[in-house]
């Protein structure tokens, strides 16, 4: 099995669930905090991924607050997927599993990249021009 499909069968669960955040600001404020806290909490677990997240979550955070408005609902959709997986205590391998949760997430956040991996180029972009001083991650580079 591939690791698209593995990914995608994997996520599956978490696309309803998504697709409600979507369409909820409020709520997805509240999943963006979460995911924040989560991130910052096991920052030093989570290595070169924390920065993956960084990226994701501030791609998420600008189109929250209505000031990115060029993500593609698709991707936006997997971004959001990717950040309810993980924050989830019930995701393919639970988190109290020492550093074995952290790694599943971590090959889901790479997965969501790597399908957004374009718009989260042209976000940058965006980003750059309208923050020339903002440090944005290169982890998807």
């Amino acid at each position: 099995m591939t690791t698209d499909k593995l990914n995608n069968k994997r996520l599956k669960p978490y696309q309803k669930k998504a697709a409600k955040y979507i369409t909820d600001k409020k709520k997805s404020l509240d999943l963006l905090n979460n995911a924040m806290k989560k991130a910052n909490a096991k920052r030093g677990a989570l290595g070169e991924t924390w920065e993956k997240f960084q990226l994701l979550f501030g791609v998420f955070k600008d189109w929250i607050n209505g000031n990115y408005k060029e993500m593609p609902m698709r991707s936006l959709l997997m971004i959001v997927l990717g950040i309810v997986y993980f924050v989830s205590p019930i995701d393919g391998i639970f988190d109290y599993i020492p550093f074995a949760g952290l790694i599943d997430d971590a090959a889901v956040a790479g997965f969501v990249i790597s399908q957004v991996s374009v718009d989260l180029e042209r976000y940058k972009l965006w980003k750059k021009q309208v923050e020339p001083d903002s440090t944005i991650s290169e982890a998807s580079s």
